[in-house]
């Protein structure tokens, strides 16, 4: 494992030196679930440089199949080297590559519907319901952190439900928009990625009603340049079972489509060589609904099936793209292992 690991060091869970470009980023991320799939959620903490500002997103999945969801926001000093905040939300290095806690203690608006989260965040919107939430998670890694190799690059897209005929005025601005996300997207192969399954523990208060959490989750740090608009179409998705975890990319940029991944059983890591998807579509045919993902690493086909049961979606508008990234709540089974994770869906809404 360490040659999958070698460009990875605990000085790499700080905070890095950004560049003066202003897609420059850095983000800390995690997912979670108990093991039963009742409560669960996931947190974001991004770093904005060049705004001076760092935001935070924090989704939990309440008792009843409701959701709290809040973004907030801070100035970008931070207190110290071992944590990142934004607002109240609070990411903290207990150890290097090995151990974080999150923490969260104020308000989240409560969707009992996550489908209206998109019409929410109009500002012409009314107010959602909010509720109270404190959550305090001990994150501990199951392997050592995941280094992402080199891309693979494949012949065909992922699957996808077709929009029918585009006219002559969408392909040429497709053409015309192509070779600036092409030079959009060389210049992100020098960003760096590592990813890792994780043990959670710890609890999550629901408007003053504590519940004891025991479960999985997986948690994603990156940093360098960073462009939505070259991205056309995006699969993300992580799981843990008994004994096993995968985490698997399946993506298309700047018209070029490549997976990357692995595969975590009997206490060792190994890079995705082959990857294979196949899925349904929720009504919307955004997101994702039944998935069977083979996952081929160090010679060995893992054949992974999934069931989505919970979509949040969360629109990401620039001044030349508009995305519906959603964030699917997945149960997960691999012969007889069975657990949770997520499937990440993203689609351009215009070509």
């Amino acid at each position: 494992m360490a040659s999958e690991i070698s460009a990875v060091g605990p000085h790499d869970e700080s905070p890095h030196a950004p560049v003066a470009d202003p897609l420059w980023s850095e983000s800390f991320y995690l997912n979670f679930s108990d093991a039963c799939g009742r409560l669960g959620g996931f947190t974001r903490i991004a770093l904005h440089p060049a705004r001076k500002e760092t935001e935070g997103l924090l989704c939990v999945y309440l008792p009843g199949g409701s959701i709290g969801i809040t973004l907030v926001s801070g100035p970008l000093d931070q207190v110290n080297d071992r944590s990142v905040r934004a607002g109240g939300l609070m990411h903290e290095r207990l150890d290097p590559l090995q151990h974080w806690r999150i923490r969260y203690d104020g308000d989240v608006h409560v969707f009992d519907d996550p489908a209206r989260v998109p019409l929410a965040l109009k500002p012409e919107a009314p107010a959602a319901p909010t509720g109270h939430v404190a959550i305090d998670l001990d994150v501990t890694g199951l392997h050592a952190p995941f280094f992402y190799p080199s891309y693979r690059r494949v012949k065909s897209p992922p699957p996808h439900r077709p929009n029918g005929p585009i006219g002559f005025r969408r392909l040429l601005k497709r053409a015309l928009r192509r070779p600036g996300e092409i030079v959009s997207a060389l210049r992100m192969r020098s960003a760096r990625h590592y990813e890792q399954s994780v043990v959670v523990r710890g609890s999550i208060a629901v408007n003053g009603e504590r519940f004891a959490f025991d479960g999985t989750g997986h948690r994603d740090h990156s940093w360098g340049l960073r462009d939505w608009a070259p991205s056309q179409r995006w699969r993300w998705m992580t799981g843990q079972m008994d004994g096993l975890a995968f985490n698997a990319m399946y993506l298309t940029i700047a018209g070029t489509h490549v997976t990357n991944g692995y595969v975590w059983r009997a206490g060792r890591c190994a890079a995705v060589d082959e990857l294979r998807l196949d899925n349904t579509f929720d009504d919307s045919g955004l997101a994702g609904r039944e998935l069977r993902l083979e996952l081929t690493a160090a010679g060995e086909r893992v054949l992974i099936t999934g069931e989505v049961f919970l979509n949040v979606p969360l629109p990401i508008v620039g001044e030349t793209y508009s995305t519906m990234y959603n964030i699917g709540r997945t149960r997960y089974r691999c012969g007889d292992h069975a657990g949770y994770g997520v499937a990440e869906f993203l689609e351009r809404l215009d070509p």
